[in-house]
């Protein structure tokens, strides 16, 4: 039954990851707004920053930290 409900947990994370990829796609490609287009861009590479200086505090990775 435990596992059951994890399965079912993992799937429903997948459907709402996939459908979130879905909605940025289209407002990227298909939106004429740029304003719009650009906050999320901007927004998306904050988030890539902040979890590359969390990693690069959590592990010693010479290679993705020294750039």
């Amino acid at each position: 039954m435990l596992l059951l409900f994890l399965f079912s947990l993992n799937g429903c994370a997948f459907m709402v990851a996939r459908e979130t990829v879905k909605v940025i796609d289209t407002v990227l490609e298909g939106d004429p707004n740029p304003s719009k287009k650009e906050k999320i861009l901007t927004r998306q590479n904050k988030m890539k920053q902040k979890a590359r200086e969390f990693y690069c505090s959590k592990v010693e990775d010479s290679i993705k930290c020294n750039e």
